[in-house]
């Protein structure tokens, strides 16, 4: 092998175990970790049920406007914790897109406790929007409608030069053989200033994490057309994390869907629960469902 392919083979691999030693103390230094939120219930006793299932690096709290008004409209409200989010990035190992959607499952099982009939909405954000269309298409959730909010069909690459987020991440991936933490650099995306000062998401994201989101976007990319229950799509044209034009195709491949509305809030970031127009979304949710419970007809 020519010396220099060597030499430039020493300096990568010295590159990737320097990056591996910074990422695990800056993990580890304190305060380096949010607080990891807990998972919440409103009028348990309401119907339907509305799961809120949240985004990438996230927590509950991201629904903590959301959630209210849900419930005072008289649905249930739950809003859930999903694994490996807000734990130390050792604890985030070995999570999959198994490990998610075995919790959601259980989360749905548990809203029916007691009343196996009653009627289940999943509602997510991001990451969040993902999985709950895909949970929507296992039968045996039996999942009333959806509402997803700026849903992660595919990672924006604004900030990505020359390949996409998914190639860099796949090609690092195999390039990088000590590093098995990453240091997020993804801005808040957040424009609302009362909410944006104390919004945090998890900083240092072990690899696993990113393969398990992956892993369900691919899962449900190709089947848009398989859900034929009630949809309602919010996204945001200036999102910065994730594609809006990715999600707008995919709606449109939702055909079966019924009823289906895609709604677009220009000006907002990608956090859309905390984003100033939250009331009118909140309240646009509530209409939703209640007019969606209404029998379609044949």
């Amino acid at each position: 092998m020519p010396v220099l392919l060597l030499l430039a083979l020493a300096v990568w691999l010295a590159g990737d175990a320097a990056y591996a030693l910074r990422t695990r103390l800056r993990a580890a230094a304190p305060g380096a970790r949010r607080a990891p939120a807990e998972p919440f219930t409103l009028h348990p006793r309401g119907d339907p049920a509305v799961l809120l299932i949240h985004g990438f690096a996230d927590g509950p709290a991201v629904f903590t406007h959301l959630a209210p008004p849900l419930a005072q409209a008289g649905f249930a409200v739950r809003a859930m914790h999903l694994p490996g989010s807000g734990v130390p990035p050792a604890e985030m190992a070995g999570t999959t897109l198994v490990t998610w959607r075995a919790a959601i499952d259980r989360e749905i099982a548990a809203l029916r406790t007691g009343n196996p009939s009653r009627p289940v909405w999943l509602v997510g954000h991001s990451l969040g929007g993902a999985l709950a269309f895909d949970a929507a298409l296992r039968p045996s959730n039996a999942v009333t409608g959806l509402v997803l909010l700026a849903p992660l069909i595919e990672p924006s690459s604004v900030r990505s030069p020359l390949l996409t987020s998914r190639q860099w991440f796949h090609l690092l991936s195999r390039a990088l053989l000590f590093s098995r933490i990453v240091e997020s650099r993804l801005p808040s995306d957040l424009h609302n200033p009362e909410t944006r000062a104390a919004y945090r998401t998890d900083k240092y994201i072990h690899r696993d994490i990113y393969r398990a989101l992956f892993a369900a976007t691919d899962a449900i990319r190709p089947r848009a057309a398989d859900w034929n229950g009630p949809l309602l799509v919010v996204c945001s044209p200036d999102d910065q994390i994730v594609d809006a034009a990715a999600t707008r195709a995919f709606f449109a491949a939702a055909a079966r869907a019924r009823p289906a509305e895609l709604v677009e809030q220009p000006g907002a970031g990608h956090v859309l629960p905390l984003e100033t127009g939250h009331p009118g979304l909140a309240a646009r949710i509530v209409r939703f469902i209640q007019s969606s419970s209404t029998p379609l007809p044949p």
